[in-house]
């Protein structure tokens, strides 16, 4: 390969470089988007942890003391959250 040509041919792997720099940084900024929901769920969940444990903690207790009144309020938590979903899902498409 002559000179010119290694020249030609640097010219157009920078070109091509540069290109998939651009379509990468557009797919990052595309992927940020789509996951934002999803972060933002997250960061709400680890600034809430210290309660979270504490509260799981008194759960476990109080579950060892009374097991059928922690699956009798599980289950209503269960039912009420479908239910909150289902309205949300019904009147969201409207």
């Amino acid at each position: 390969m002559s000179i010119p040509n290694r020249a030609i041919e640097k010219v157009r792997l920078l070109r091509q470089i540069e290109r998939q720099r651009a379509e990468l940084s557009e797919a990052g900024s595309d992927w940020l988007d789509a996951t934002a929901k999803i972060d933002r769920g997250w960061v709400k969940i680890v600034d809430m942890r210290k309660y979270l444990v504490v509260g799981s903690s008194l759960i476990a207790v109080y579950g060892i003391r009374h097991p059928s009144s922690i699956v009798r309020w599980s289950r209503r938590a269960f039912g009420i959250w479908g239910t909150v979903r289902l309205f949300r899902k019904t009147f969201a498409s409207k």
